[in-house]
């Protein structure tokens, strides 16, 4: 079976902004959803906190766990960034060699 090359760069920046794209474009599907993973869990209470605050209807307990959890969740979700960023150029190189 013959491995297409692939762009590093092209990988590199599909995966910094949708984690395990550029995985995914290298042929590397299961590794591509285990990048995919985190980037969503984390992204959840965003959506979750922001459906509440158009609604209109904000538990009185969310804004204190959201005021702790947001900031924490960002810096995970940008390191998982990062390494699915790197992990895809890694993989984009080596179909190159």
């Amino acid at each position: 079976m013959a491995v297409k090359e692939r762009d590093p760069y092209l990988c590199a920046a599909g995966s910094f902004f949708f984690p395990g794209l550029g995985q995914v474009y290298c042929g590397r599907i299961p590794r591509g959803i285990v990048f995919l993973i985190p980037a969503v869990l984390l992204t959840f209470p965003y959506g979750f906190f922001y459906q509440f605050v158009q609604l209109g209807q904000v538990p009185g307990w969310w804004p204190y766990w959201t005021f702790l959890i947001t900031p924490i969740s960002k810096i995970i979700d940008f390191v998982v960034r990062v390494i699915a960023t790197y992990d895809a150029y890694k993989l984009a190189k080596l179909t190159k060699e």
